[in-house]
């Protein structure tokens, strides 16, 4: 049958008259047992090949370092908004930026891990590296 594209309704094609066996008549049984029986031939396989894992890097670790990298950026964001807050003291402060350093050693552990040019590398590297100066900028005391 085929198609016709402009109304959508089928038209009989001649050319294929193919019956198959189910529609000669055959009894639900006999193409019941056909499928069950074993197949006549079957070719040893040869041992699956073992998958490279070098270069590949684990999800639990992809998903460790993207997780890392939002919890950084989003201490960094709150220490923006702390910055501004004329109220708090360096000392008010310093929660912050030693949650700042101890993402930052976390990030630059799981980025020895990836591949040198991976782009999460990359990203974890530029996380890390603004977070590192910013409390390095603290602790120097060009904030207060």
């Amino acid at each position: 049958m085929i198609i016709n594209p402009l109304t959508g309704q089928g038209v009989s094609d001649t050319k294929s008259t193919k019956k198959t066996k189910a529609s000669q008549g055959a009894s639900f049984f006999d193409l019941l047992t056909d499928q069950l029986q074993p197949a006549a031939e079957t070719e040893a396989t040869s041992a699956t090949a073992a998958v490279p894992t070098e270069g590949q890097v684990a999800t639990e670790l992809r998903l460790t370092g993207l997780s890392m990298s939002e919890n950084t950026i989003d201490l960094l964001e709150s220490f923006s908004q702390a910055l501004g807050d004329l109220h708090l003291s360096a000392n008010d402060l310093l929660p912050l930026i030693e949650a700042l350093e101890g993402d930052t050693t976390t990030l630059l552990d799981i980025k020895e891990q990836l591949p040198k040019h991976d782009p999460l590398s990359q990203l974890i590297d530029r996380v890390a590296t603004i977070s590192a100066i910013e409390a390095e900028k603290f602790r120097r005391g060009d904030y207060n």
